[in-house]
């Protein structure tokens, strides 16, 4: 999705309070004393959010399905505790080893499949330890139809100027993006990229975990820590793996 993508991702992402971000699943781990030892970030990206954890967790494993994002991770950061990992997210498998899994930023909702879905959880479940805890967001159903939904908008930011068209139906929203990038002179480079996110609702989603064994799971407004609410724009789920008796 991100092959000629990943060099412009991290300024398409500069109103992004990952630090926030970060802070409110270290709080969240605080809550439910979570383990310091080994972290898993699931579609790290370029690793604006990981680098926030590099000095609470003994290891990181950081994954992604794209190498030129893991590419631009490394040539940023030399973190010696991080562990870049080129994989699908939905199928990994390591268990028994975590502490802590993360995936922020609405990466589950470019899951579209439901079966996926539940293989993400299940495997997340397996790769965790006992007393453990997944920490993952959403976009609300507000956002999708409301925000995105079919509309179109036009954006120009520093050297980038882009379009971004979608189109909503049946849960799924369709998203055409054309990226104009200012080169050298007048000149500018064009990049097409085509995006797809379900829209997931809360319920369904405490069902599936609720099914696979996960417990304590809770929901808050992403950018407050509050409750959701009708507008709330990201939803985060936090939700724990507790030791069989």
């Amino acid at each position: 999705m991100y092959e000629d993508f990943a060099y412009i991702y991290d300024k398409l992402s500069f109103d992004i309070d990952y630090e926030k971000y970060a802070q409110n699943i270290k709080d969240l781990c605080k809550k439910h004393q979570v383990g310091k030892e080994n972290m898993l970030e699931l579609a790290t990206g370029s690793g604006m959010l990981t680098r926030h954890f590099f000095d609470d967790f003994e290891k990181i494993d950081a994954l992604d399905i794209s190498p030129d994002m893991l590419k631009v991770f490394a040539q940023k950061y030399d973190a010696d505790n991080v562990n870049l990992i080129y994989y699908d997210m939905v199928s990994f498998i390591n268990e028994d080893i975590y502490d802590l899994i993360v995936i922020l930023l609405d990466s589950v909702n470019y899951v579209t499949e439901k079966e996926e879905l539940i293989e993400l959880f299940e495997n997340s479940y397996k790769n965790l330890k006992d007393d453990s805890l997944l920490v993952f967001d959403i976009n609300s159903e507000y956002k999708i139809k409301e925000i995105f939904g079919s509309n179109c908008y036009v954006y120009e930011y520093e050297d980038i100027f882009y379009t971004w068209d979608n189109f909503f139906e049946d849960d799924l929203c369709d998203m055409h993006l054309d990226f104009f990038i200012r080169e050298e002179g007048d000149t500018y480079r064009r990049i097409r990229e085509f995006q797809q996110e379900r829209l997931y609702k809360v319920e369904e989603i405490k069902e599936i975990l609720e099914k696979i064994g996960f417990s304590h799971i809770e929901i808050y407004d992403e950018d407050d820590m509050g409750d959701v609410k009708p507008d709330t724009m990201r939803i985060l789920f936090s939700a724990k793996k507790e030791k069989n008796e």
